[in-house]
């Protein structure tokens, strides 16, 4: 039996169907601000990591998710005046002035979004391992999946190096009792992530990365693909009116930019990954929630915003928008056998 913090990856969705729940649930999260359906969205990925990965809630997880929301709480709370709320005043030049309750509510909103966002990334590193992700991009953006992986590898691979150094003060005899205790475990640390980098460079030097990149006609269309993507965007935020128009400019432009980047050599795999009646239900009704959502923020943005200022109220609560949020954690109730 596995114990401590061992990962136990459960076979059952194909990792295209991880890879279509991970971003519709993140685009979810950004899209809305509402704390309701943000602190749904974090509690879908929680679930969905702890059931489909067999990783539990961590006390180093919460600590992380608490300091990301006290961090932007406490900064706009300090440096922002607007609000009717005021909680303190101090008569003083430079650090005065009201402190409101808006700002505290707007920082704390901000905070939520992010660990929101964090725990889909999470969720997703879990359950798809940097191979298999690789396999799946588009050829024209080999380089950037390869980069990608490398930064989902370094976080663990940083983790193990430090639980390493620690094990062998600990042998040693040697326990940190200061800062100036933190030389004999920042150094040891900064020198195997540089052997790992070198290592890692090494290999890719070796099998020849970045010699290819997209020439000719492939490199005009990636930029006519990309510049018709960004102009819908744009023409998006600066005529609201012309919605339809921008963004059928937007469609048109990512359509031509992910056909020239599809446009490479087939991958090949040893083991061969089904896509089952599951994986349809699990992705379909992701990209249905996002459908959702895309909608509501063209035509009813008001649904899904919460604005604290300029006087705090309760934040509006839609039980269709929460039913369609709560969608997201159906991967927790599938059937896995580890």
């Amino acid at each position: 039996m596995p114990s401590g913090n061992t990962t136990i990856v459960r076979r059952s969705l194909n990792p295209v169907t991880w890879m279509i729940w991970a971003v519709s649930a993140g685009c979810v999260a950004l899209l809305t601000r509402n704390p309701w359906y943000l602190l749904l969205i974090g509690t879908a990925g929680l679930a969905v990591r702890w059931r489909a990965a067999g990783q539990r809630p961590a006390w180093g997880t919460l600590r992380l998710f608490v300091g990301l929301m006290v961090f932007p709480t406490l900064l706009n709370f300090l440096f922002s005046r607007a609000g009717d709320t005021v909680i303190l005043e101090m008569p003083v030049r430079w650090i005065g002035g009201p402190y409101t309750l808006e700002a505290l509510l707007f920082g704390a909103l901000a905070g939520l979004q992010l660990a929101s966002l964090l725990q889909v990334m999470m969720t997703f590193s879990a359950l798809l391992s940097p191979a298999a992700f690789l396999r799946r991009i588009p050829a024209g953006l080999a380089p950037a999946g390869i980069t990608a992986s490398i930064a989902m590898n370094f976080a663990p691979q940083a983790r193990r190096s430090f639980d390493a150094v620690r094990e062998a003060q600990q042998v040693r005899g040697h326990s940190p009792r200061g800062l100036r205790d933190l030389r004999g475990i920042v150094m040891p640390l900064v020198i195997l992530s540089l052997e790992s980098a070198m290592t890692v460079g090494e290999g890719l030097a070796t099998r020849g990365w970045g010699a290819e990149s997209l020439r000719g006609m492939q490199r005009f269309g990636a930029w006519a693909g990309a510049g018709l993507l960004a102009f819908g965007v744009l023409a998006w935020w600066l005529a609201p009116s012309h919605v339809w128009v921008a963004g059928l400019l937007a469609l048109s432009g990512g359509g031509l930019l992910i056909a020239v980047l599809m446009r490479g050599g087939a991958r090949s795999r040893y083991r061969p990954e089904p896509w089952k009646g599951t994986d349809t239900l699990v992705a379909g009704t992701s990209l249905g929630v996002l459908a959702v959502m895309a909608v509501l923020t063209a035509w009813t943005p008001m649904l899904l915003t919460y604005e604290p200022y300029p006087y705090a109220t309760l934040p509006p609560f839609d039980w269709p928008i929460c039913l369609a949020v709560c969608l997201l954690g159906l991967p927790a109730v599938l059937p896995y056998r580890d």
